[in-house]
């Protein structure tokens, strides 16, 4: 089922860039943060979160950095800035996303494929803890506002 996502569309390129934002900082899973990192590579969908991708990979890092910090962990470790398309990285499955990912791009049984408007729209109602909405807070995003410019991307 997750091969298909990856040839489908628009769906398929923020899967990819998903996979190439986790794989670049490091992580063995597909998480909710990474998914919106992949939303971020779409012009169109930065413009509707009001956020760049270099702000949310800044804005990753600086939780991250905290998060090891709180348990005694300093670092100024920098993730480099692109990935090497020439190596080689297991193919995504089902045990590649966490569950909260799985949940963002899996339509429910009987249910039409996934857009990438539906998965923002899911990922605008991750709750606290999860990363996705950690890295929302993070970066100051309303989801509010942002379904309101979702409504009107153009304007």
């Amino acid at each position: 089922m997750f091969d298909r996502l990856l040839d489908r569309g628009p769906l398929g390129t923020v899967m990819k860039a998903a996979l190439d934002e986790a794989w670049r900082r490091g992580d063995r899973r597909l998480g909710t943060e990474h998914l919106l990192l992949g939303l971020l590579h779409d012009e169109t969908q930065a413009r509707i979160l009001g956020v760049t991708l270099e702000q949310a990979r800044a804005a990753l890092d600086a939780l991250d950095r905290a998060a090891l910090a709180a348990v005694g962990i300093r670092t100024d470790h920098a993730y480099p800035g692109a990935v090497n398309p020439t190596s080689s990285r297991p193919p995504l499955s089902v045990g590649s996303l966490t569950s909260n990912a799985r949940a963002v791009v899996s339509p429910g049984a009987g249910k039409r494929p996934r857009t990438t408007e539906a998965v923002l729209e899911s990922l605008l109602d991750c709750a606290l803890p999860d990363p996705a909405a950690e890295l929302l807070a993070a970066l100051g995003v309303d989801p509010v506002r942002v379904r309101r410019r979702s409504a009107h991307p153009e304007s």
